[in-house]
Formats: C-alpha cells, structure tokens, sequence
C-alpha cells in the first residue's frame, strides 16, 4: 500500500543527490529522476532544485517531504491497528533467500514460525543475495535472509545464524590423502564455483586473494546456482569447491565427500536477516525479524 515514489522523494532528499539515492535503491539515476518528474509532473509543482553537485528541496519541497514521512508512517500505524483489532499477528509476509539459506536455514524457522502463527501467509523467493536487496530496495520483499560480506548497501543487517565455508573433494580425490595443503594444490584441480552474484563467491574470492591465487587462475570447469548440484557434481569426480557446511554435512556423514583442510586457514562467515529499515513496516514481518533473532538453529559437525 505505501507508494514507493514517496519513499524514492524521501531518499533523494535525505541524500542530497539522485546518483546517491538511486545507488541506495538499486536502480540507475534516470529512473530514479523519474519517478521525482512523475510526482512533479502530478503536481504541477516544482519540488527539488537540481544544481551541479547536490540536490536541495524547494520550499513546496520541504513541505512536500514533512508531509510524505507523515504519510509513511502512517501506513504503518493503519496496518498495525487494523491487526490489533482481531488481536492476532496475520498477514503476508514476503521474503527473499539465498540458495543456502532456504534450502538448509529456513525450513526449520517456517515450521516453527507457522505454527506459532498460522495466520501470516509466507511467500518466499529464492534468489542471488544482489537480487534479494534490489528486491528489498524495490519494495517487493519485507526482508532477505542471505549470507557472506554484504558490501555497499544501507539496509540493516542483523547476525542470525554462524556459517563456515569448506573446500570438499569426491572420496577418490587425490587431494585427500594429503593431511593439510597448501594453497597452491588448489589449483591443479577443476573448480565447480556458485553463480555470480551469490553470496560464497565473494568470500570465496576474498579468500583467495588473502591466499595469494588470483582467481583467473582457476580452472572452472562448471558454475551452477544450486548448492544441492554443487555437492552432486563433486560427488561424480568432476573437480572440487567451496561449499557451506550447511549443504554438505549429510555428504560428509555418509562418507562421499571429503573436506580439504588448507594450512591455517577457516573461512568463517555469518548469515544474516536483512531489510530496508530497521522496523519493518508490517506487524507479520516485524514478529518474523524477533522471531528468527531468538530462534536457536542446530550445531553442525
């Protein structure tokens, strides 16, 4: 119900700058001046002066802005009355999740999360942790649950669960007789790296740097989106990867893959709930964010 035009109007002033405030969205520059035209144009007012470096409202622009934080918050209050009528947490509630998170983090927090409150309707999206925020900045998610080092983005973030990402071989791996390796031996191997845009690519590549291997020198022999196919493919002997332990522990158990201990080296990284502002708008996403910070996930091996 809130009109993301008023939000863009807010963020450009706030800003100071359509490029910054556009940047903040996700969106490029024109079509951030746009949606500020459109509004304009319905007025008939002039809102914003655009000078060379910076952006200043105008007097009808000040106000304009007073009036759409009103407006805004608003919408919240409304929507949280009309639930506390029935005194019960309902709703939709939209999310966006990482591979990895919805396969292996969410299914036990959906469970429980529903059945505490089975009058909030879920919709979930499962996509690269760059699409989850440009969702989140456009308004069509509530808030993401996404992994790795989330870099130049204003949304708030919120730790919720410890991950460690692991090298894993097929059992025959030749790699694997050896007790510890060198971060050379990586490279004699075919790679299956995950699709760009997702979170364990960047802290893979971190790693590599801090290592010494840039990452041009890998042999790549496949990129795939999905952690499940990730694990399959080194399971068939088609090269290694770098694999959260949260997609690979039942491998590991029953004895089909082996994780490659490199010298000194853990690549730790955090799971996180994120989301435009740090209160959500709605009454069923602000209960899932208090919900999921309590919540207490399994130790893994």
């Amino acid at each position: 119900m809130e009109d993301h035009r008023l939000k863009a109007f807010c963020l450009v002033v706030e800003l100071k700058s359509f490029s910054k405030a556009a940047e903040a969205k996700f969106i490029t520059q024109s079509a951030m001046s746009h949606l500020i035209k459109n509004i304009e144009d319905e007025l008939g007012v002039k809102l914003l002066n655009r000078h060379s470096k910076t952006v200043t409202p105008t007097s009808a622009g000040r106000l304009f802005y007073e009036h759409a934080k009103k407006i805004l918050e608003q919408y919240k209050m409304m929507k949280d009355d009309v639930y506390g009528i029935v005194s019960k947490i309902k709703g939709p509630l939209h999310i966006g999740a990482s591979t990895t998170a919805a396969a292996y983090l969410l299914p036990q927090v959906l469970y429980s999360f529903s059945k505490t409150y089975p009058d909030v309707i879920i919709e979930i999206t499962v996509s690269s942790t760059e699409k989850i925020i440009n969702d989140i900045y456009e308004g069509r998610i509530d808030m993401g649950v996404v992994e790795g080092n989330i870099k130049n983005t204003s949304a708030f973030l919120e730790e919720i669960a410890d991950d460690e990402i692991v090298i894993i071989a097929s059992d025959d791996n030749p790699l694997t007789k050896k007790k510890t390796l060198m971060p050379h031996d990586l490279i004699s191997q075919p790679f299956i790296m995950p699709e760009t845009g997702s979170g364990t690519k960047e802290v893979i590549y971190d790693f590599l740097h801090e290592v010494g291997i840039n990452p041009e020198d890998l042999k790549v022999a496949m990129t795939a989106g999905s952690p499940e196919l990730i694990v399959q493919m080194v399971q068939a002997g088609m090269g290694i990867s770098f694999v959260s332990k949260w997609s690979v522990f039942r491998a590991i158990k029953d004895g089909s893959i082996n994780v490659l201990n490199v010298s000194g080296k853990r690549l730790m990284r955090k799971f996180y709930l994120i989301s435009l502002e740090n209160e959500p708008s709605t009454i069923a996403a602000r209960t899932f964010k208090e919900f999921v910070k309590e919540y207490r996930f399994f130790i893994l091996f």
